[in-house]
């Protein structure tokens, strides 16, 4: 506990009314200088007197680069209080700091930057009395952890997959799936004239859902230099995301961890957490970020990250990512998924 700015300048006119009255005996002074200090030793007791501030906050769901979440804090306590919530980089906040009369809550919007495992928290609550003469500052309630998932693009679909990493030459058209942007090496026959017409300047091509992959499964490893692991990270988690869609299993490698083969929404988020977190307190600037000798021997898809930039190998097929991307919209946020 301590004097704000305006106690130290009460406690001023205290000190210099009373040497006044000693200097030149104006006992008038003294009619300053008593209720003065009364004030003082009345903010101070008030403040002692006052509940420790305690704090709750909201769940911050997973998210991806871009995403914005509204986060809300409930603050107990008594007094008139600054409220700040604690930021690290990698993230954006808007309003996450406010002045309130105790108990309150607030709602500050929380944007997410940088992939990666962030901690928002805990709050720095300044309490001061009813006058603003004396405050307290209290560090208050739990952290919290936020995770940004590396950024999903569309990428080219099922087909390639089902060419180059299951081995099929020829893939068997069950029923139409969707459409969407042409990529070399898509086969001519699946351009769909009819949406290519109306469009000026872009080519459609049809993908056909596939009822065979329903037991099929591919091995995606992933790994970089140093400096391009944030573009590794984004091409695998495109790729995993694509075979998930797909229908396939999927079993992830990185240098510190293997997801094992699974389907659906939670592995999904699995996998995405996994991708999420993966190097982002390790590696030196000039580091390597390897997978143990023999990991990349056996997998269907394997993801590449260096100087020259990313590159995805589907079985003897070897593209960069930026070859493969169709658009870099993220396809679980336009198509209405949440994260």
């Amino acid at each position: 506990m301590h004097l704000t700015r305006r106690g130290y300048a009460v406690l001023g006119i205290v000190v210099l009314a009373e040497i006044l009255a000693l200097t030149y005996g104006a006992r008038a002074l003294n009619a300053i200088a008593a209720p003065a200090l009364l004030a003082l030793v009345a903010a101070a007791v008030q403040l002692r007197r006052a509940d420790v501030p305690t704090a709750e906050r909201d769940h911050v769901p997973a998210a991806f680069p871009g995403d914005t979440r509204e986060v809300t804090v409930d603050v107990d306590g008594s007094g008139v209080a600054e409220i700040e919530e604690r930021v690290p980089d990698g993230l954006a906040t808007e309003g996450a700091a406010t002045e309130a009369t105790l108990p309150t809550t607030f709602t500050y919007s929380l944007t997410c930057v940088d992939r990666g495992r962030h901690t928002v928290g805990p709050l720095d609550v300044r309490v001061s009395d009813l006058l603003g003469l004396v405050e307290a500052t209290y560090r208050v309630g739990s952290t919290a952890r936020v995770l940004v998932y590396p950024p999903v693009y569309q990428v080219a679909g099922r087909e390639v997959i089902l060419r180059h990493v299951l081995d099929r030459s020829e893939v068997e058209r069950q029923e139409f799936d969707t459409l969407r942007e042409y990529v070399p090496g898509d086969p001519l026959r699946n351009v769909h004239w009819k949406s290519t017409a109306k469009a000026q300047d872009d080519i459609y091509v049809a993908e056909f859902a596939d009822e065979r992959v329903a037991d099929d499964e591919v091995v995606v490893a992933a790994t970089a230099a140093a400096s391009t692991v944030d573009e590794m990270a984004a091409a695998a988690a495109s790729v995993v995301v694509m075979a998930l869609d797909a229908g396939l299993g999927v079993e992830l490698r990185v240098p510190e961890q293997t997801v094992q083969m699974g389907r659906g929404e939670e592995h999904r988020r699995r996998l995405l957490g996994a991708l999420a977190v993966t190097d982002t307190d390790s590696s030196p600037p000039l580091g390597s970020y390897t997978l143990p000798d023999g990991a990349t021997e056996d997998a269907d898809i394997v993801v590449r990250g260096d100087g020259d930039g990313v590159t995805v190998s589907f079985g003897t097929d070897d593209r960069t990512f930026d070859e493969i991307a169709v658009s870099r919209e993220n396809p679980l946020v336009h198509g209405g998924v949440e994260s």
